[in-house]
C-alpha cells in the first residue's frame, strides 16, 4: 500500500481482498440484506459522534455472517463490516470513518480485474486532503467474472459484477448511504485497457470522466480540466469528449439519479494512467480534485 503526505494505508486495507481461489461467489440473501438495512443507517448515524461500535450492532452483523471490526489507526478509527473469512463468498467489504468526515464515498467495484484501482482507492479514502475525508469505502470482494462455474466475459450475465447486478448487496448498501447521508458524492474508480479502446485512436486516451449520463452535471464538468492538467491530456468528459467507457448501464449511476441530492462520478483510468498514481503526489493531487467542495 502507498504512503504519502506522511500518511500510510493501514495494511489491514490489503485484507479486504481475499484471494481469488478463496471465494466462491453468492447471491445475496434476504438474511444478509435485513442485516445490512439495519447496520448501515445505524452506523452512519453513530459514526459521527463515537468511536466505539454500538455494541448491539456487532451481534446483528455476525447473525447474517459478517464481522464488525474496529480498526484503529493514527489518524482514524474505522468501523469494518466484512464478510467472515469461513464464509467468503463475494457479498462485499464496508468501512466507514469515525468522527468528522463528509459525505463522500469511495467504491471500488472491480477489483481483481481493473488491477490498482483497489490501491488507488484505499489510498484515497485514508489519506484524503485535510477536512476532505471521506466517511464510506465500498469494495466488491470477488472477481466481477468469476460469479458462476465456467463464466466468462461473454456471457450475458455477471452475478458478482456489483456496477451491473441491482440485486447484490454493493448496490443496498449505496443505497442506503444514499438515504442516510444528506448530500452524498459516490466516485467510482474503473479501469480500462488500452489495445481494446485506441483502436482508431490517434490520441492515447488516459482516463474517462463521467457521471453515467449523457449531459453530464456540475461534479464532472469541474473535475475533467483539472484532471487533466494533472494525469496530462488524454482525460476525456464522457460524452463531450468521447463515446465510449461512459457508465450509462451502471447500476449505481441508476439508482443514484433517483436522489435529487446524490451526485456520482465514474472515472475509468487508462492502465498507464494507474500505475502513475502510485506516486504520491499524485494521489494526492487526484484526492483534492476529486474531493474538492462544489461550491467553489
Amino acid at each position: 500500500m502507498p504512503e504519502h503526505s506522511g500518511c500510510r494505508v493501514d495494511a489491514r486495507f490489503s485484507g479486504l481482498w481475499p484471494r481469488l481461489d478463496a471465494v466462491t461467489f453468492q447471491p445475496t440473501t434476504l438474511e444478509e440484506r435485513a442485516a445490512v438495512s439495519k447496520l448501515i443507517p445505524a452506523l452512519l448515524a453513530a459514526a459521527p459522534k463515537q468511536k466505539d461500535v454500538p455494541p448491539e450492532l456487532t451481534n446483528v452483523a455476525a447473525s447474517a455472517g459478517f464481522f464488525l471490526e474496529t480498526w484503529t489507526t493514527p489518524r482514524d478509527t474505522f468501523w469494518v463490516l466484512r464478510e467472515r473469512p469461513d464464509n467468503l463468498h463475494g457479498a462485499g467489504a464496508y468501512v466507514i470513518r469515525t468522527g468528522e468526515a463528509t459525505d463522500d464515498v469511495v467504491q471500488v467495484p472491480h477489483p481483481y480485474f481493473d488491477i490498482g484501482t483497489e490501491d488507488i482507492g484505499a489510498s484515497l479514502f485514508s489519506c484524503p486532503p485535510e477536512g476532505r475525508a471521506p466517511r464510506l469505502f465500498m469494495t466488491a470482494t470477488a472477481h466481477r467474472y468469476k460469479g458462476a462455474p465456467g463464466e466468462t466475459p461473454e456471457d450475458p450475465e455477471h452475478p458478482a459484477d456489483v456496477a451491473h447486478n441491482p440485486e447484490h448487496l454493493f448496490q443496498t448498501v449505496t443505497d442506503l448511504a444514499a438515504r442516510q447521508l444528506t448530500a452524498p458524492r459516490v466516485v467510482q474508480l474503473h479501469g480500462f485497457g488500452e489495445s481494446k479502446v485506441q483502436k482508431g485512436r490517434t490520441e492515447m486516451l488516459a482516463a474517462v470522466v463521467s457521471d453515467g449520463t449523457r449531459k453530464p452535471g456540475r461534479w464532472a464538468r469541474k473535475v475533467s480540466a483539472p484532471l487533466e492538467e494533472s494525469l496530462g491530456p488524454g482525460v476525456k468528459l464522457f460524452p463531450d469528449g468521447v463515446q465510449v467507457l461512459g457508465g450509462t448501464q451502471n447500476a449505481q449511476a441508476r439508482l443514484l439519479q433517483a436522489y435529487p441530492l446524490a451526485r456520482f462520478l465514474h472515472l475509468e483510468m487508462s492502465s498507464r494512467t494507474r500505475k502513475a498514481l502510485a506516486t504520491p503526489a499524485r494521489l494526492d493531487r487526484l484526492a483534492q480534485i476529486l474531493f474538492a467542495p462544489l461550491e467553489d
